[in-house]
């Protein structure tokens, strides 16, 4: 890999349950640490969270206002419904890494730090002087190993039960839930995950989901700010 493609910024996001939603996507996040030893000065974060925790609503804002930055949701790796397994019950399980194409998600990623500078996931059209920037966005992030060597800097967005449940219910599905979904499969599901990352070792930032947009953006944008800033002045001294 050439000088060129090494310097790069990553963000992963991640929700408890990440089908698609006509309102949008929640934000999440991890800062890289360590890629490979050529990709020293690339910058990535990772975001994840509970469902309707305000993940993609983030993640669309930072793309916003950070320069030369890209999205990827795991959202958009949904196998589809014919393949998604059903319980006892007959919820549809949506919220496990078996319903999603992780591997075609992994080989965005791989092209994206193939060449960050020119990414088909990029809508900035700002100077390629900019260190380049990828968020990734979903809901089970933290629990799929491949992607644990990759990020810098981790944030998980949390609610209670009741706003999280009242929530999800103003917002439209395809397929739609069932009387029962929330209770029965989407928050148990939430609580599993949450119980596996607990003994993950790396640091995670937790943020208030029931804070406004703009304080949690402000939060996020502002600590990115600063290590953008840290990654430019490695790169000029070194």
């Amino acid at each position: 890999m050439s000088q060129g493609c090494c310097r790069g910024w990553r963000v992963r996001i991640s929700e408890s349950s990440g089908r698609e939603q006509a309102t949008g996507y929640q934000t999440g996040g991890r800062w890289l640490q360590k890629w490979q030893q050529e990709m020293r000065e690339s910058p990535l974060n990772r975001d994840t969270g509970v469902t309707n925790g305000g993940k993609t609503t983030l993640a669309k804002k930072l793309q916003k206002h950070l320069p030369n930055c890209s999205v990827i949701s795991q959202d958009d790796f949904f196998k589809p419904q014919s393949e998604i397994e059903t319980d006892t019950n007959g919820f549809l399980q949506y919220d496990v890494l078996e319903a999603l194409n992780m591997e075609e998600m992994m080989s965005a990623i791989s092209r994206w730090m193939e060449s960050p500078r020119h990414s088909p996931v990029s809508t900035d059209s700002r100077s390629t002087e900019e260190i380049p920037i990828l968020i990734i966005e979903g809901f089970l992030l933290f629990n799929y190993k491949p992607l644990d060597a990759l990020w810098n800097r981790s944030y998980f967005l949390t609610i209670p039960y009741e706003e999280c449940k009242r929530r999800r219910s103003t917002r439209v599905y395809e397929p739609p839930d069932v009387p029962g979904y929330f209770d029965g499969h989407v928050w148990p599901m939430y609580l599993k995950h949450r119980q596996e990352i607990e003994n993950i070792m790396w640091e995670i930032i937790y943020l208030d989901g029931t804070k406004s947009e703009e304080d949690l953006f402000s939060q996020v944008y502002e600590e990115l700010k600063q290590e953008l800033a840290k990654q430019k002045y490695l790169q000029v001294t070194t």
